[in-house]
């Protein structure tokens, strides 16, 4: 019998939040963005610099604006040199959006912006080791960088890991129903709701 680890990370200089805590992300979209030059797209017209993406579920945090922590500020993860996905709050989607479309004449690149995903964040003490025991993760990678976030794929649901103003928060994306069946899960293990 085989076995693949499912390595996650998570930060190496960020504190846990004080509360264990789920907060919905009521105006989080998620894109995936594809093309044979989306990374030339990324680096020409984003301006991300991709040589710290080394594998697959590598990510960086971004910004449309200048501002890491504003409503136009991303995080995208790298899938393969033609496949990547954001997380980003609506009105970064809709800016988003709007550029790729401007650029679909001169890069090869297209776009799916997944309505069917929806996503909820995880931040506390407990976090981390409940993700690895809930979702069977090999806990071995740790990010220095600030900027670099990490996700993986566990059956049906993408889990990241982010820094958010030097605190750790983990990002689960996934279809509603199966998101609705985490977050009761995690509500149960003791994490706090809160509405956004």
């Amino acid at each position: 019998m085989t076995f693949n680890p499912i390595m996650f990370a998570r930060h190496t200089n960020s504190a846990n939040a004080v509360t264990n805590c789920v907060h919905a992300n009521n105006s989080t979209d998620i894109i995936d963005f594809s093309g044979s030059e989306a990374s030339i797209f990324l680096s020409t017209i984003l301006g991300i610099n991709l040589t710290k993406l080394t594998a697959s579920g590598f990510g960086l945090r971004g910004t449309l604006d200048d501002e890491l922590y504003s409503e136009h500020s991303f995080c995208v993860y790298y899938f393969s040199e033609t496949a990547f996905r954001f997380v980003l709050p609506h009105k970064a989607s809709l800016q988003l959006q709007s550029l790729i479309n401007e650029q679909q004449l001169r890069f090869d690149i297209d776009y799916v912006n997944r309505t069917d995903l929806t996503s909820f964040t995880l931040s506390g003490e407990n976090a981390f080791e409940t993700l690895v025991n809930a979702f069977k993760l090999t806990p071995g990678l740790r990010l220095s960088d600030s900027l670099l976030c990490y996700g993986a794929q566990s059956g049906d649901v993408f889990v990241t890991a982010i820094d958010k103003k030097e605190e750790q928060h983990f990002v689960l994306i996934a279809k509603t129903a199966e998101l609705q069946k985490w977050q009761s899960y995690m509500q149960d293990k003791g994490f706090a709701l809160i509405q956004k």
